[in-house]
């Protein structure tokens, strides 16, 4: 018996990203380190310090202030992650978010990040007997609307970056036969001229517009659904 193992392009575009996460962050906890605490930040410490100051104001503005310190971090590294995933393409690789086992894992995480807060700020009592308002009968559409953002969230990232990277092969289709035609009144074939000065155009949109749009949808509807399962402060 013959095994064979396949391994998808996206667990390679997975270990690039991955790998430069790990080797942005010690090189940035490095400069950090050397950095003097009572001179004016610059350079990569000056981003580092604005992106974590921007992350924590972005959480504050949504969820309490108690749960920013633990949440924050994990919003910052949810973001990093899921823009340079949804930008990879940019550099010849599948984006990792394009495969549903990844957004699924994203999103299952993030539904995990949900319970737990809304168990640990309601209490375990509260949180089941949620599953039960108004009424007892009600506990079917209750258990399907706690599974719901867990779906929803996972196919719209994968629905939305994997339609940009068909609609990318299709414009890069459709150009080398326009190339073809132009180039084939000299006698040449398989350059892809009109891709050159006409795809960067459409990679801004469907890799770095749209990448950054649906990394702040999914970030944003982590907090949102987080903040909606906290209980209101008296």
């Amino acid at each position: 018996m013959t095994i064979h193992i396949v391994i998808q392009k996206e667990i390679l575009s997975l270990i690039v990203v991955a790998l430069f996460i790990i080797g942005a962050s010690l090189f940035i906890g490095h400069k950090i380190k050397k950095c003097d605490p009572y001179a004016k930040p610059k350079g990569v410490v000056f981003l580092a310090l604005w992106f974590v100051e921007t992350i924590d104001n972005q959480v504050r503005t949504i969820v309490k202030e108690r749960f920013v310190k633990n949440l924050a971090p994990y919003i910052g590294t949810l973001c990093v992650f899921l823009f340079l995933s949804n930008i990879l393409g940019l550099f010849g690789f599948n984006p990792p978010t394009m495969n549903y086992s990844v957004t699924l894992t994203m999103a299952a995480i993030t539904w995990v990040m949900i319970q737990y807060n809304a168990i640990r700020d309601n209490g375990i009592g509260s949180y089941i007997h949620g599953f039960f308002e108004p009424f007892f009968p009600f506990v079917i559409p209750n258990i399907f609307g706690k599974i719901a953002p867990l779906i929803s969230m996972s196919i719209r990232l994968f629905g939305n970056i994997l339609s940009g990277s068909i609609i990318m092969s299709v414009i890069y289709s459709g150009l080398m036969l326009g190339s073809n035609l132009i180039l084939g009144i000299i006698g040449i074939e398989g350059f892809n001229i009109l891709g050159v000065f006409i795809a960067p155009f459409f990679h801004a949109y469907f890799d770095v517009f749209a990448g950054f749009i649906q990394m702040f949808i999914f970030i944003s509807l982590t907090m949102v659904f987080i903040s909606n399962e906290l209980k209101e402060d008296e």
